[in-house]
């Protein structure tokens, strides 16, 4: 039984690095050689934005695309960009490489993405538990969204790299650099505005001290430079019609999008150029189905948090729970947002252990297959049926409703052993006071 056990643990080593090999050239192919070679979209974005403030440019017209494409054109890039829909603060990220060329600083933003890549993979084991070749795995797994933060020159692996850091700090009681690392993240992403009903909910009142801070100081900073005209203008045109899926210079029939809204404009809203045949040309129906999603989903994730805030894993399933949610609700969904799945799947993966192995496969299947389509299915995609080319959206959706049903059957199978075990104490038994 011993040899059968060691034979066992040996070819399961001897798999995952064949699985860590093949997916590093992987991503070595489609996505770390290409970006080396060329400059595409987001990254000039970023770059051009933290330019124009490190040189003291008027940025009162920043959310203006054209003006901002024609600052992108006058550093030499000839890709296509704009600043919208991207808070004030993301303009702070490339200050360090901006005084570089736009080729040199893609290159050295690169190699800071594989830095980031290796301690985000250290993260991932410290919080699963999980060894470094399958922490590195699971990162790997994510497919798309990876080669694509790569390749686009993204911030979405930096990104994640700081969510792990504050969860981490957060679970071992380290107030204030979680407050810190989140609040950072938050002032360039809106993401991770979702640990604050945990924070309050844990009466963390340091950590949501430093969260808001955090996000107070990087806007005052950009403020400085931004001036109240863009800010007025980002409030008032900007943030809201991104929250409802609406940008500037993009449809919003586009499946790219993979959100609720560009799924049911296609059903149910008529455009002679974009969507000449609806299933159903109605308004009504666009906004009553719209409604009921946008409500059923937050109602069944604040039902299982319900049941689950007395449990000792209260924190993990919340911020599980909380990501989903907002995965599946997503405005305007990209593959590379899906990098910031891999904590919510790390803490499924972790939970699930040990405890049901074909749930976790499933878990980890799901997974995976969100960052397949991209890849497998974009050359059919526009050929193929409307709910095919929404597959990502589906996947999404299964994983929450998965990861619920089992955080809901984790409560029970707890609740069962506690009365069996008391049930299992003779009334004469001494107590461990007694004792």
């Amino acid at each position: 039984m011993k040899k059968l056990k060691e034979f066992s643990l040996r070819h399961s080593k001897q798999l995952s690095l064949l699985l860590l090999s093949v997916l590093s050239l992987f991503n070595l192919y489609y996505g770390i050689i290409p970006a080396w070679n060329r400059i595409n979209s987001d990254f000039p974005n970023y770059y051009v934005s933290s330019k124009l403030l490190l040189q003291g440019k008027d940025l009162r017209n920043i959310y203006n695309d054209e003006w901002f494409q024609q600052k992108i054109n006058e550093y030499g890039i000839t890709e296509p960009g704009k600043f919208s829909p991207f808070p004030p603060p993301t303009a702070l990220i490339m200050i360090p490489l901006s005084s570089l060329s736009p080729f040199t600083a893609k290159r050295v933003y690169l190699i800071i993405n594989l830095i980031v890549l290796f301690f985000a993979a250290l993260l991932v084991k410290k919080i699963s538990g999980f060894n470094l070749i399958n922490s590195f795995n699971i990162i790997l797994l994510s497919g798309a969204a990876l080669i694509n933060n790569f390749l686009f020159g993204q911030f979405y692996l930096i990104l994640l790299l700081l969510i792990l850091l504050g969860y981490l700090n957060f679970i071992r009681n380290n107030e204030s650099p979680a407050g810190i690392f989140w609040g950072i993240a938050s002032a360039v992403k809106y993401f991770p505005v979702i640990y604050i009903p945990i924070l309050f909910f844990k009466k963390k009142w340091k950590a949501l001290f430093y969260f808001a801070a955090s996000v107070i100081l990087l806007n005052i900073i950009t403020f400085i430079f931004f001036g109240s005209q863009a800010y007025l203008f980002f409030f008032r045109n900007v943030i809201f019609s991104h929250l409802n899926g609406e940008l500037s210079s993009q449809s919003g029939y586009a499946v790219q999008f993979q959100s609720w809204n560009s799924f049911l404009r296609n059903l149910f809203i008529y455009d002679p150029a974009e969507n000449p045949y609806p299933l159903i040309s109605s308004i009504f129906l666009f906004n009553f189905f719209r409604i009921i999603i946008f409500l059923f989903f937050p109602a069944a994730a604040f039902f299982v948090l319900n049941k689950l805030k007395m449990e000792k894993e209260f924190i993990p399933a919340s911020v599980i729970i909380l990501s989903l949610v907002v995965f599946v609700l997503s405005p305007a969904s990209a593959t590379y947002h899906l990098l910031i799945m891999i904590l919510p799947v790390v803490l499924l993966l972790k939970l699930s252990a040990g405890k049901n192995i074909f749930l976790n496969s499933v878990i980890l299947l799901l997974y995976i297959l969100t960052g397949l389509p991209p890849l497998l299915v974009s050359k059919i995609a526009s050929h193929s049926s409307l709910f095919l080319r929404y597959s990502r959206l589906w996947l999404e959706a299964i994983l929450f409703f998965v990861s619920l049903r089992f955080l809901l059957g984790m409560k029970r199978e707890e609740n069962y052993l506690r009365v069996n075990l008391r049930s299992e104490i003779p009334n004469g038994a001494p107590s461990v006071k007694d004792l």
